[in-house]
């Protein structure tokens, strides 16, 4: 009787702990929406396998698992929330490798044990157990690596399709794996599973390092293009600071002879054209802070040229708690999707508004622009279907997360809207 409890809460443990850790290594929010529509997604699988078991028996299940489990999740995780079909494959089969830790774990105790019920209880506690720690310290990685290249996606591949095939031709189609002590041959399992997830961190650190690198070259890169601006705007300052300079005398001769025939307002009106003309030889400063000051300038031509009606708010005060290089992240991604959106627009239908400001301590950007296409949201993330493009809207939200801030896409009416608060 605990022998077969145990046999089914293994089964189940084993079917849930494979479809929720596949679809987190692809970076599926487990909120409460999508823990019920994977649940219900493992409900459904399962009843096909305990028809299939009653039908047929233990052995034609087994053979005929991949096709009633991991096939259909393959199909689920591409259809349902639009995942290509590398992606939704290779964390498929990363689940199924991982779940060799648990395997080898449950043998290892039957082994010490003699018991089979001691083997399916470790199955249980091992599959909760790395389901936690998968979750907690290995998802996000595998999240961000999967916005890789497709090329770059084929090499990780290689190990969870190499063992899977292997464990399938030599296990379950073939008894070669068993030729020997189930403890030796199992451990192949354990030992690849255990190197693979230390790649994968050793490989998020080096992709982390290297996304840290880029942002500070693009930092440099655009503080050098800034400065330049600064100096050309210096020069045309100073040029026209001189001609308003050789001019005074003949402004003050103007004034002086409105106010002898009594145009009080005509000299009030020709003063206000004189300090219109000054303030406009002083170079455009956004705000106070310097990096949100040259992030804006940095675009400004871009904006200028394209004929887009920019809006903006910015009332931030001269130092942040956000690093330079988070900041310059989140912002510089966020205007140049803005651009990008707004371009195959009218010229009169280009628009894109800024308001950045402090509130309790908090930083809140909200950027909103008009689009030529709908965006398509999935599970709170812009999707792009344009091949190259989305990483912006990614790098945004693993930015947020990184600084335990909060990030929301949503579309009103004719207006794309990204809110953060850091």
């Amino acid at each position: 009787m605990i022998e077969s409890i145990l046999v089914a809460l293994h089964n189940a443990t084993t079917l849930l702990f494979g479809v929720y850790i596949s679809a987190a290594f692809l970076g599926i929010k487990l909120n409460r929406k999508n823990i019920f529509i994977l649940f219900g997604f493992s409900c459904a699988v399962g009843a096909v396998y305990i028809e299939v078991f009653t039908l047929f028996g233990e052995t034609v299940t087994r053979q005929v698992y991949p096709f009633i489990v991991h096939l259909p999740l393959v199909l689920f995780l591409m259809l349902f929330y639009k995942y290509k079909l590398v992606l939704s494959l290779m964390s498929v089969l990363t689940g199924y490798l991982c779940c060799q830790i648990s395997k080898w774990v449950g043998i290892a105790a039957e082994e010490i044990s003699g018991l089979e019920t001691v083997y399916y209880g470790a199955r249980v506690i091992t599959t909760v157990t790395v389901f936690a720690l998968l979750l907690r310290f290995v998802s996000e990685a595998t999240a961000q690596l999967i916005q890789k290249p497709d090329k770059e996606l084929l090499i990780l591949a290689v190990m969870p399709l190499t063992y899977y095939l292997f464990d399938y031709l030599t296990g379950v189609y073939t008894g070669l794996l068993y030729s020997g002590k189930a403890i030796v041959a199992e451990f192949l399992g354990f030992a690849l599973c255990i190197a693979y997830l230390l790649f994968l961190l050793v490989y998020f650190k080096q992709y982390e390092e290297k996304r840290e690198a880029e942002q500070k070259i693009r930092l440099i890169e655009m503080q050098r293009a800034n400065s330049q601006k600064e100096i050309e705007a210096n020069r045309r300052s100073q040029y026209a600071v001189s001609l308003i300079r050789h001019d005074m005398r003949h402004f003050l001769a103007n004034i002086s002879a409105f106010i002898d025939n009594g145009e009080y307002v005509r000299a009030k009106e020709y003063i206000n054209e004189i300090i219109s003309q000054t303030e406009k030889t002083a170079p455009h400063k956004y705000c106070k802070n310097t990096v949100v000051n040259m992030i804006l300038s940095s675009y400004e031509s871009d904006i200028h040229n394209n004929g887009i009606d920019f809006k903006y708010e910015v009332q931030i005060p001269e130092k942040l708690i956000v690093s330079d290089i988070d900041l310059t992240s989140i912002l510089s991604n966020a205007l140049e999707n803005a651009i990008h959106a707004v371009l195959r627009l009218e010229r009169e239908k280009r628009f894109i508004s800024l308001d950045l400001k402090m509130k309790e301590s908090k930083l809140l950007i909200e950027l909103k622009n008009t689009f030529y296409e709908k965006p398509e949201i999935i599970d709170g993330i812009p999707r792009s279907r344009e091949h190259g493009h989305g990483f912006g809207t990614q790098s945004i939200h693993y930015v947020t997360e990184k600084l335990n801030g909060n990030c929301q896409f949503a579309v009103c009416g004719d207006l794309f809207i990204l809110r953060v608060i850091l």
